[in-house]
């Protein structure tokens, strides 16, 4: 064998081992954007787990419910505790939002978070909250909850 044939399956060998290594680099690729999908999901749930945590609260839900429709009678103390739920309520969303348009959250997933969002939104006390703390969301969140086709909230 002469040197010029050494150094041809030499490269053949490389150019195997380098497509190899780029299905390699794409199988793992794939796996870390799944596992990226899956955490957004998990991250997500359990910051709603916290934000619907307060209303185990009995003087909090109660609260709440009174605020769902009729935000002008509470207190200004109760005002406070409703804005603070619903806007915790509304980052956790919003962080849903984010997460569906970078392409990191389940198109099914975020149909059933934006199902429930739209029964909540519904409420006039949900949309006080919204007027008044509107400005503090980005631009994308703000167009995103103006043009959603609002639900019926029901505790029932």
């Amino acid at each position: 064998m002469n040197w010029d044939a050494i150094g041809a399956t030499g490269e053949i060998i490389g150019a195997f081992a380098v497509v190899v290594s780029l299905i390699y680099l794409a199988t793992q690729i794939r796996n870390q954007n799944l596992e990226a999908k899956i955490s957004s999901v998990h991250e997500i749930t359990e910051a709603f787990r916290l934000a619907i945590t307060s209303f185990q609260d009995a003087q909090r839900a109660e609260v709440y419910t009174r605020a769902l429709d009729n935000y002008d009678g509470l207190s200004d103390a109760e005002k406070l505790q409703f804005i603070s739920m619903v806007q915790g309520l509304l980052r956790v969303w919003e962080e849903a939002f984010y997460q569906y348009s970078e392409k990191r959250l389940d198109e099914r997933v975020w149909n059933a978070w934006l199902a429930q969002y739209k029964d909540w939104i519904s409420s006039s006390g949900f949309q006080r909250v919204w007027e008044i703390r509107k400005h503090t969301y980005s631009p994308d969140f703000q167009h995103l909850v103006d043009g959603v086709e609002l639900g019926v909230y029901k505790l029932e």
